[in-house]
């Protein structure tokens, strides 16, 4: 019955840079308590649990990470990595662990997991990942979230018909659309918003890399899993830094998609805080001890001080860190990254980053 079980990759390599300066090099956002008493990583483990067991659940990211991942989560296998030697975007790790998969399990249905969301409640979670799986025999399943917002950082699906198990024949795709065009979305009952979560059997995405896209697959195919580290690295030298959604997902013609039945949102920066932790009457949002907001609203904070006061302050954001307090509003925190970039020119600022 074990191998009938799906294996969950859990894909764990980004910087968290918009989440500066909790998230730094060295402890990412992954690592980090965002909005639960649990850091991402271990919400994201406890949901994968939840379809399968640990031996079956993969985390993809880098060396480095690794190490701190097995720091935060000691208990966690330590050979259930799939390691890459740079970030290269997502297409490269799904065939990295596709391949793994492959030599390990034969042909297992994978669930492909971020480990920055926020999802609730995971009973409903876990429901729509079955269902799913059910789907997954000769096709590459989607999930889809019914937008409440005109959401112009996210990725969006439109649909057709409904087919089998109540999956939904996917039309086609649209990154990151301008306000103009989410409005428009919005209103339409065939979008959805793209989370970033897929299913499907391991040897139908390798036919779909080898048809779509061979330039990444074929490369990593001759020496990986059985390669050594310095060949793989040469490998990765030679492919394109590219998304699964680019590679395979706007060029395959077997896409289904199923309505989540669970509450997501993608944790990207502080702004996001805002729509997953409860408020005050004055949408005031805190992590910390204790706060008073006293003629102040739209605020968000996340503090260690005892007491954190706000008075006649307005949509302003305040991260307090062991070495760094960091104040900014939310109309500034969108140049965050460009932030970060003096901070890498200034060798005296560049320990900030660490």
């Amino acid at each position: 019955m074990n191998q009938e079980k799906p294996v969950v990759l859990i894909m764990a390599g980004g910087k968290g840079e918009r989440f500066w300066p909790r998230s730094r090099e060295s402890t990412p956002k992954q690592l980090q308590k965002i909005y639960s008493n649990k850091t991402l990583i271990r919400e994201t483990i406890d949901r994968a649990l939840t379809i399968t067991d640990i031996s079956r659940i993969f985390i993809g990211t880098n060396q480095d990470l690794k190490r701190a991942i097995l720091s935060s989560e000691p208990k966690f296998p330590k050979n259930n990595f799939i390691l890459e030697p740079e970030g290269k975007n997502t297409a490269p790790i799904v065939v990295l662990a596709s391949l793994y998969f492959q030599e390990k399990f034969g042909n297992p249905t994978q669930v492909v997991l971020s480990a920055d969301a926020y999802i609730h409640p995971l009973r409903e979670f876990t429901k729509t990942i079955k269902e799913a799986i059910r789907c997954a025999k000769d096709s590459i399943v989607l999930l889809g979230i019914r937008p409440n917002r005109p959401e112009t950082g996210y990725g969006y699906i439109s649909t057709g018909k409904t087919i089998e198990n109540g999956c939904l024949k996917v039309t086609g795709f649209t990154e990151k659309p301008n306000i103009k065009k989410a409005i428009k979305y919005i209103k339409k009952k065939n979008f959805y918003w793209n989370p970033g979560i897929f299913i499907w059997e391991t040897e139908k995405i390798l036919s779909e890399f080898q048809r779509y896209a061979p330039h990444i697959l074929n490369p990593l195919k001759k020496i990986y899993p059985s390669g050594d580290w310095n060949e793989l690295k040469n490998a990765f030298k030679k492919i394109p830094s590219e998304p699964v959604d680019i590679s395979i997902l706007e060029k395959s013609s077997d896409l289904i998609m199923l309505k989540a039945s669970f509450e997501w949102d993608d944790v990207g920066s502080w702004l996001s805080l805002s729509r997953v932790l409860p408020s005050d009457d004055y949408d005031n949002y805190h992590i910390g001890k204790k706060v008073l907001h006293f003629k102040s609203k739209g605020n968000i904070s996340s503090t260690q001080k005892e007491l954190l006061v706000f008075l006649g302050v307005e949509n302003t954001i305040v991260v307090e860190e062991q070495d760094i307090l960091f104040i900014a509003s939310k109309t500034g925190i969108k140049d965050i990254k460009t932030l970060l970039e003096e901070f890498k020119k200034n060798k005296s600022l560049q320990k900030y980053l660490k």
